[in-house]
């Protein structure tokens, strides 16, 4: 009888290792804005808002810009699903000097798993490529007139590495991993995109969410306690043999 109850409690260890209930998790809320520029104010405004704009306008379209928009929340998480956090626009329009070369953007995303609030911050930098609108070939190889470059040398957008790239919460004797993917364009994470003249540009800011139990036995552990198990039914009986 204690074998049986200790082979029990033995088997549903090892039926509890890695299938803990999933969580509930809630995107809440997420916030983007342009936290540093070069040049700074008054070449370019918008500095801790959204959107950020510049240059002298060369037609009725305006200054060119950026812009990041918050995914709509709250918004329900899977785990191992990426997930949207916003998009970044880029407003590319023919404009005089002086261009913006560099911009910080600053997201703050808000998680709820299973009732309780955490908070990732994230840092993306940007290095901008006003390139001349009249050159032929164009910055990035091709003729202008064509392709890209059909309404003038297309403008380039690099973007760095998130410099709060994870974050992990450790909530019910879980670990859950937050990672900030990065930008998406064209389908795959993204350094760089060309953006036509007098058009604007998009990329998806994505995470990802994975968890792991705090305490997972090895299977050597797992092992050794099913020798023990065995050990004690082969004592009890030369016992009873006695």
């Amino acid at each position: 009888m204690i074998k049986q109850l200790l082979v029990a409690g033995a088997t549903a260890a090892m039926l509890s290792v890695g299938t803990a209930s999933a969580a509930v998790i809630n995107l809440t809320s997420v916030t983007g804005l342009w936290t540093a520029t070069t040049p700074v104010f008054p070449d370019v405004t918008g500095q801790n808002t959204n959107e950020i704009r510049w240059g002298n306008p060369a037609t009725s379209s305006g200054q060119s810009g950026y812009r990041f928009d918050s995914a709509a929340t709250p918004a329900l998480v899977n785990e191992n699903v990426a997930f949207n956090l916003g998009t970044f626009t880029h407003f590319n329009y023919p404009i005089y000097e002086p261009s913006l070369t560099f911009a910080q953007l600053t997201v703050q995303s808000t998680l709820e798993i299973d009732g309780v609030e955490e908070t990732v911050m994230s840092v993306f930098e940007f290095q901008h490529w006003e390139t001349p609108n009249a050159d032929n070939p164009c910055a990035n190889g091709g003729a202008n007139n064509t392709g890209i470059n059909s309404n003038g040398c297309a403008d380039r957008v690099t973007f760095s590495l998130n410099v709060g790239a994870s974050d992990s919460f450790l909530i019910g004797g879980v670990n859950y991993f937050v990672d900030i993917a990065g930008f998406f364009y064209d389908g795959g994470l993204a350094d760089e995109f060309w953006t036509k003249e007098n058009k604007s540009n998009t990329a998806m800011l994505k995470g990802l969410i994975t968890s792991r139990p705090v305490s997972v036995p090895e299977p050597s552990t797992l092992a050794l306690l099913g020798l023990g198990l065995l050990g004690l039914g082969v004592r009890r009986k030369m016992r009873q043999a006695a």
